[in-house]
Order: C-alpha cells, then sequence, then structure tokens
C-alpha cells in the first residue's frame, strides 16, 4: 500500500493549511531553560471519528471491525440490545427509524434497565478495539494537552506506542457523596513528552474494574441526557459556590482542569485543533459553551482554530466563522493526517 495515495486529492490550498498547521505543531521555544524545545502549543481535541476506519483499498491498515461503533452506530447497537430484532422487530425497527440522539436512547436503555447494565453495554461494545495508524500518528506528534470525549483507551494506548508518559485526568461527575476535586496537573510538569490527557465525558476502564464491574463512585460516564445535564449544572454550582468551600476548593471542584480552562483565556496564545467532530455534533458545542463559561468570548475568538473533517454543512459553518475562528481542513482524516504526518517528520505514516 502506497501511503501517498491517500492525501493525492488534496487541493494546494489545503496542503498550504496542513504546513500552516505543522508549524503550529512544530513551533519552539525561542528563549529560556526550554529554548529549542516544541511548545506544543496545539491542543489536540478528539473525538469518536477520529477512530475512523481507513478507505477502501487500505482496510488491512484499520478495518471496520478494528474500531469502535461510531455515533448512529453505537445507538443502533444498543437498540438492538434492547430490543433484539429476532424477538421484537417492531420496537427495534421503529426505534432505529426514528433516529433519536444517542443520549436519547442511552437514557431509554438506562431506564428501562439500570446504570450499571448501561455502563457494562457500553464498556463491551467499545473495548476490545485496536489503535489506528492515525491515533498513532497523532501520538507522535507534540500536543501537550489531549482533550477527548471518547471513552476508550485507545489514544492511552497509541501514547504508551509512542514510547510516552502521560499525565491523565478524568471527568469527576460528582453525584455520590462527598465531591471528588478535579486532576489538574501544574503547567510546568506537562510537556510533549509527557502530556496532559483529559478525558471529558469519562473513562469506561475507571468506572469499569478488571473484573468489568460497576464502581458507581467512579462512574463519570457522559452518555444519557441526565448526564449531559448534570455536566452542564456542574458548571453552574461551581460558579454560584454551591459547592465553595475555599477559593482553593472551588478551583479544585471547577469540571475542567485549570490548565486547560486556562488556555481558553488566551494564555500562552495556544490553538485548538479539533479532529473526529462535525460541527453539528453537540459534543462540539459542548466543549465550546462550558470551557467559555464566564470568560471574554473575544479572546478566544482570537485565537487559532484548526477542524479537519468532512461535510462541514453551510449554515453551521457559517455559525462557527461568525462566533469563533476557524480554519476548515474538508477532508477525510485518511487524507489529511498522512500528509500532515509526512510534513512534520519528512516520512510516509507508518500503516
Amino acid at each position: 500500500m502506497d501511503v501517498s495515495q491517500l492525501y493525492e486529492t488534496l487541493s494546494d490550498a489545503d496542503k498550504y493549511n496542513l504546513d500552516m498547521l505543522a508549524d503550529e505543531i512544530k513551533r519552539k521555544y525561542e528563549s529560556g531553560e526550554r529554548r529549542g524545545e516544541p511548545k506544543g502549543r496545539v491542543i489536540l481535541f478528539l473525538g469518536a471519528a477520529a477512530n475512523y476506519h481507513a478507505p477502501s483499498g487500505f482496510e488491512d491498515a484499520y478495518h471496520k471491525d478494528d474500531r469502535p461503533p461510531i455515533g448512529n452506530e453505537l445507538n443502533n447497537l444498543l437498540i438492538d440490545s434492547m430490543y433484539r430484532p429476532h424477538v421484537n422487530l417492531d420496537l427495534n425497527t421503529s426505534m432505529k427509524a426514528e433516529r433519536l440522539p444517542l443520549s436519547y436512547t442511552a437514557q431509554y436503555f438506562e431506564e428501562l434497565t439500570d446504570r450499571p447494565r448501561l455502563v457494562a453495554e457500553l464498556g463491551k461494545l467499545i473495548d476490545g478495539k485496536k489503535v489506528s495508524p492515525l491515533l498513532k500518528a497523532l501520538a507522535e506528534m507534540d500536543f501537550k494537552y489531549v482533550v477527548t470525549t471518547n471513552y476508550d483507551h485507545l489514544f492511552e494506548d497509541a501514547l504508551t506506542a509512542a514510547g510516552k508518559e502521560f499525565h491523565k485526568g478524568i471527568y469527576k461527575a460528582n453525584k455520590f457523596g462527598e465531591p471528588q476535586p478535579t486532576t489538574s496537573i501544574p503547567e510546568r510538569d506537562i510537556s510533549v513528552k509527557k502530556p496532559f490527557l483529559y478525558k471529558f465525558h469519562g473513562d469506561i476502564k475507571d468506572v469499569l474494574d478488571e473484573n468489568g464491574d460497576y464502581r458507581p463512585e467512579k462512574d463519570s460516564i457522559v452518555l444519557t441526557d441526565e448526564d449531559y445535564l448534570n455536566f452542564i449544572l456542574r458548571m453552574g454550582q461551581v460558579n454560584d459556590n454551591k459547592e465553595k468551600i475555599s477559593e482553593r476548593d472551588t478551583l479544585d471542584l471547577y469540571p475542567i482542569p485549570q490548565v486547560i480552562n486556562e488556555a481558553f483565556t488566551g494564555k500562552n496564545q495556544n490553538t485548538f485543533l479539533f479532529i473526529g467532530y462535525g460541527l453539528q455534533d453537540y459534543n462540539l458545542r459542548l466543549i465550546f459553551k462550558t470551557s467559555l463559561w464566564k470568560k471574554d468570548s473575544n479572546i478566544f475568538k482570537a485565537l487559532q482554530k484548526w477542524s479537519i473533517t468532512l461535510n462541514h454543512h453551510a449554515p453551521i459553518r457559517e455559525f462557527f466563522n461568525a462566533n469563533y475562528r476557524f480554519t476548515f481542513i474538508d477532508h477525510d482524516i485518511w487524507c489529511a493526517i498522512p500528509y500532515l504526518y509526512r510534513t512534520m517528520f519528512n516520512r510516509d505514516m507508518p500503516l
């Protein structure tokens, strides 16, 4: 398989934008004790479609069966678990035909069964999958901060394969007992060699122990309608001082780590790279709204943001252009990332 075939359709404009993005990722400190080291100023946001399978002709590199289910696939699999086609075909077919949001289907599943079974089913559906060459390529790049709404451990595995240690934080829902402080790492301890990975919507291996048993005190999975509402309320609770004991405790209980939260204020002039999100993706809009909570949106608007995905729908694209500053790379990630890798490392991405 010739990797260059993956990106041969890129236009000159797309190549220019990806070259500019590569320069941003490779930018180094010009002075001080870190002189000559990569800044890691680009913050990587990974959505579910970052695990998309390889295109036709490259199936051996990453087959559809290798990856976790994405979007409506996960929705339909949950429906199949509730109403098996060979037992209750009518309900199965009608629910799928409605194309309900995943959060609604997950809520329905939880009400029909219970929370432990919903989380266990999620674990069963996303566990045991392979790391894609794209994730391995991204793990080699110089990102200090990685934020993901994915529940799986595939990017952790990719970082390990790249020979990198990493810090990790997981969103705390604080639904049970004493509130748990949000994990945050001092900026001085984070580098491109030891990045900080934050799981925005929880971690499946944190809530299920090694035997697959559910641990309610660790449950921070954001999947159902109630989970999303609870996440939004967590922002307001802290801002309204409902959980405030001292100024320090308020910061610790804020559901987004302070080192990442500060990036949205313009500190260090970070830039943002979104991979695996469509602009109509509710998760993407939630990231923006919660991260910009009570901040000066004009400062964030001035920062550079990149999005690599297909089908940037025109009305949504116009909204993002009007409210945020984005460079859109309208290509499949299996086209854009191999080119980005080639530009950064002067060699083709391993398959």
